[in-house]
């Protein structure tokens, strides 16, 4: 899946050129016509194709509203936030590429590389993330105050939305409901349809279009059970109220064990592995420094004061790792950063957990994870 952007024919990313040329072929792309223009958020998915005979056809694909906040685990996706503070007149923007836990080397290479060439339609200035499935920054989740949804498949697995046809009324889907810190955040996450995905710790929802059922473990918290309902809510909403909501269904509701083939014992609470909080518990900082000539990379001390304009910094959490760009820093310096992140995460294999964030000097009142690095 996420592989460093060096290793997918990607590395002349940020130079002058190419630079040059991302504008001129952003500018002659119709999918990129309007965005950013207005507060709100847009979706692109990355669609690309192989023809029998090996060629390639890259693209992006307009997400439509409605599907805003479920993403295929097979697919990479661009989500642009657009916002307006209140005493300024001027936009601002947050660029996130998003790549699922099956996306493909093509797909993840695509989605940077039209990362970057939006953000250079934007002039430059957007804050940029790197998203991971699973291990999302509070900056992206914000975007989706109703939470977000992961579904099995993806467009080079074969999965082709109809139009004219909502599939989400159509396809029978089970969930597995979980609340995300900090700002506790809803994400469902697609189980396979059968009795045995359930388990005593966690929330389930059962989505059988015409009807929605809600299933708890023993365990489940009423917090827990507060969010399921506010998502089965949401789903009945999104249906203009043409659906069943069954809450908290029991022993007794025959249709929903049908729909799962069956009842069978429940397996007892699972504890998930999180590798990356486990490695939450620490925070290093590096600088980038090309002043001899050569690009060096220097760990210092942890501090605030350690932002100096000349340099671009690296900033280690664990979870998150932000690359902060100073104003006066070399082109040199700046081009090699993300390469450096790669090559780090890589080498202590945390490609797949950790998402990264670009935040240029002044832009740090926008990332809040970054300042809370330095409280």
């Amino acid at each position: 899946m996420a592989l460093p952007i060096e290793e997918t024919n990607l590395g002349g990313i940020g130079s002058e050129e190419d630079t040059a040329l991302r504008q001129t072929v952003a500018k002659m792309d119709f999918k990129w016509e309007g965005a950013g223009s207005s507060p709100g958020v847009e979706i692109w998915r990355v669609e690309n194709k192989r023809y029998e005979d090996g060629n390639p056809s890259f693209g992006i694909h307009l997400w439509p509203t409605k599907r805003h906040g479920k993403f295929h685990r097979g697919d990479s996706y661009i989500v642009l936030m657009t916002t307006k503070e209140d005493d300024c007149e001027r936009l601002q923007w947050d660029i996130f590429f998003w790549i699922g836990g099956e996306s493909s080397q093509d797909e993840y290479g695509v989605a940077a590389y039209k990362a970057n060439e939006l953000d250079d339609l934007l002039g430059g200035v957007p804050v940029q993330h790197r998203e991971v499935e699973g291990n999302e920054s509070e900056e992206f989740l914000k975007c989706f105050p109703k939470g977000i949804s992961y579904l099995e498949g993806g467009i080079e697995s074969g999965f082709r939305h109809v139009e004219g046809l909502d599939e989400d009324d159509e396809i029978k889907r089970l969930y597995r409901v979980q609340k995300k810190p900090p700002n506790l955040s809803v994400s469902c996450f697609e189980v396979p349809l059968k009795c045995s995905s359930l388990n005593d710790g966690d929330a389930f929802l059962l989505d059988a279009g015409d009807v929605i059922y809600s299933w708890f473990g023993s365990s489940v918290s009423p917090f827990e059970k507060n969010k399921v309902a506010t998502v089965c809510h949401n789903l009945r909403e999104e249906r203009l109220g043409r659906c069943e909501v069954i809450s908290d269904v029991d022993d007794d509701n025959g249709s929903f064990w049908e729909l799962l083939g069956g009842k069978e014992e429940i397996k007892p609470a699972t504890k998930d592995e999180d590798n990356a909080n486990k490695t939450n518990n620490f925070a290093k900082m590096y600088t980038l420094s090309d002043a001899d000539g050569v690009v060096g990379v220097k760990e210092v001390p942890l501090a605030k004061d350690a932002l100096v304009s000349k340099d671009v910094c690296l900033v280690d959490v664990g979870k998150n790792v932000f690359v902060w760009i100073g104003k006066e820093s070399s082109k040199n310096e700046q081009q090699q950063a993300m390469f450096t992140v790669n090559r780090y995460l890589k080498a202590m294999d945390r490609n797949r957990t950790t998402s990264v964030s670009r935040v240029l000097e002044g832009q740090e009142h926008r990332c809040k994870t970054f300042l809370r690095v330095f409280e």
